[in-house]
């Protein structure tokens, strides 16, 4: 079985295009970027397709999908999911976009599990060490909602392949190693 690493994850630009999407039942316009992924953490079956949703203004959403997954039965349905990052507001965090860190659960199941504080010792080995990218969501946004005590991942604003890398980390590898919080 591999050792899954993220540096092990290439991540190659194709092409941009503008687009209009929906998102929360609103209509969203902005850039669609495509990127050719090749996940090296195995020999076979390893190449996706991804598209990377930039809306036109900052405060909302970068979206990011795979649009072709490899022929596998453990990625099953992982072209129909998707990570969303939010621009960070707190002083120290400008800059940063976050993701909810939720782990995919298998079909029939939900469709995925949030990570809370306390939980992050529960996390497999290749989200544990992500260090200074692993937050409480209260620290890097303010939140009227019941979520501050879930954690979020950050990354930098046009990072990319960062965020196609985590989609790898809290998706794909999750649902291939059968993994469970």
């Amino acid at each position: 079985m591999p050792r899954y690493r993220l540096d092990r994850v290439d991540v190659e630009p194709l092409d941009s295009r503008p687009a209009t999407w929906t998102f929360a039942q609103a209509t969203v316009t902005g850039v669609e970027r495509r990127y050719a992924v090749t996940d090296w953490n195995h020999t076979i079956r390893n190449r996706w397709e991804f598209v990377v949703r930039l809306p036109k203004t900052r405060r909302e959403r970068i979206e990011v999908r795979p649009v072709r997954v490899p022929n596998d039965r453990a990625f099953a349905g992982l072209d129909r999911r998707s990570i969303t990052f939010s621009r960070a507001t707190r002083p120290g965090f400008a800059g940063l976009r976050y993701c909810q860190l939720s782990l995919a659960v298998p079909p029939g199941q939900g469709t995925r599990d949030v990570v809370h504080r306390g939980e992050a010792g529960n996390l497999p080995y290749w989200l544990r060490n992500l260090g200074w990218r692993i937050k409480l969501k209260a620290t890097v946004r303010s939140t009227r909602g019941t979520d501050a005590h879930s954690l979020v991942l950050l990354v930098r604003e046009a990072d990319h392949a960062m965020m196609i890398r985590l989609f790898f980390a809290t998706k794909a590898w999750v649902l291939k190693r059968r993994f469970w919080m």
